[in-house]
């Protein structure tokens, strides 16, 4: 009988993590009918990110001639997160996605989590029925809304706020931005953290964070990609995989300030990762002209579901 081991994950495993998602989210698109169905290798650097987030919630399966299995989980405060989870096809049907997402879900318990969640293909009905059997329910979808970063953008209008950027302040400023950011998330979820994902982002040099402050508070906060996620990507997007502004302020008004940053970085295409649970955010970005581009199910365990006030204007990844 073959013996498998789960254990913490370690920066050494991250390429044969690599080659395991690959293989295995490859071989579910074609399970799911999709009509492109390669998933090419991460940047390395992508996966250091992930694990240098929340290094007690991910771990890897091994048996003796290597490793199976491996999966990533995120804490934001008391908002938890699990994703990507993969187990190689050939040792799928061995109940060892099972074990590493009970070990996930215990491990983010023990740590005081309020929310957990997860996001996947919402035409996979193996991946939703593997989840539920687990005690997660769906939820909402979650939609990746892209718009071109136009070649002549309007100027921003002046406005009584400034807009900053964590990447060029000094440690002064830095150390400000991080206790506002967590104000400004407390006001909008409770249970919400979102220092670490911040000092990460920067840490790891993936992109940056752009905060509106308006003297001693910040209105908004745009975490925002910057970096290629795969070499071969084909478009330069800014990804902005967590938003969170005050209802006074609105898109229309916030937008020409990131085409303007988009453009600096010669980017041409801007994202936000948008839960559709939010539905004034989603309805503001759809006005504003931004599209969908991809949707994934949004679904959370039993017990810990979302709190956040539907209204307010907070979006995010949890993938």
């Amino acid at each position: 009988m073959i013996e498998y081991h789960l254990r913490l994950m370690r920066r050494d495993d991250l390429p044969a993590v690599n080659r395991i998602l690959s293989k295995a989210f490859t071989a579910a698109r074609i399970a799911d009918g999709f009509k492109t169905t390669h998933v090419p290798l991460c940047r390395l650097s992508f996966l250091e990110m992930y694990l240098a987030a929340f290094r007690n919630g991910c771990f890897v399966l091994e048996n003796e001639a290597g490793l199976v299995g491996y999966a990533f989980s995120r804490l934001w405060g008391e908002v938890a997160w699990i994703g990507p989870v993969s187990v190689i096809p050939a040792h799928q049907g061995k109940k060892l996605g099972q074990q590493l997402m009970v070990k996930a879900i215990e491990t983010l318990q023990r740590a005081g989590a309020r929310v957990i969640g997860l996001e996947t293909m919402p035409r996979s009905v193996h991946n939703i029925g593997f989840y539920t059997k687990l005690g997660f329910l769906p939820q909402n979808l979650t939609a990746d809304l892209i718009l071109p970063v136009p070649r002549h953008p309007e100027e921003p209008f002046p406005a009584d706020y400034q807009v900053v950027l964590f990447n060029d302040a000094d440690p002064a400023e830095r150390a400000f931005l991080l206790s506002a950011a967590e104000r400004l998330a407390r006001r909008i979820d409770p249970h919400l953290a979102i220092r670490t994902e911040i000092e990460v982002t920067t840490q790891f040099q993936y992109g940056d964070t752009i905060c509106v402050r308006r003297d001693r508070e910040l209105l908004a906060c745009f975490i925002a990609h910057t970096k290629k996620y795969y070499d071969d990507e084909a478009s330069h997007f800014m990804k902005i995989v967590l938003t969170l502004m005050e209802v006074s302020l609105s898109v229309a008004e916030i937008l020409p300030h990131l085409f303007a940053i988009a453009g600096r970085e010669h980017l041409d295409t801007i994202s936000f990762r948008t839960p559709t649970r939010y539905s004034r955010a989603y309805s503001e970005l759809v006005a504003a002209g931004f599209q969908v581009f991809h949707t994934d199910l949004r679904m959370t365990l039993e017990g810990y579901e979302e709190v956040a006030d539907p209204k307010s204007f907070y979006l995010s990844k949890w993938e």
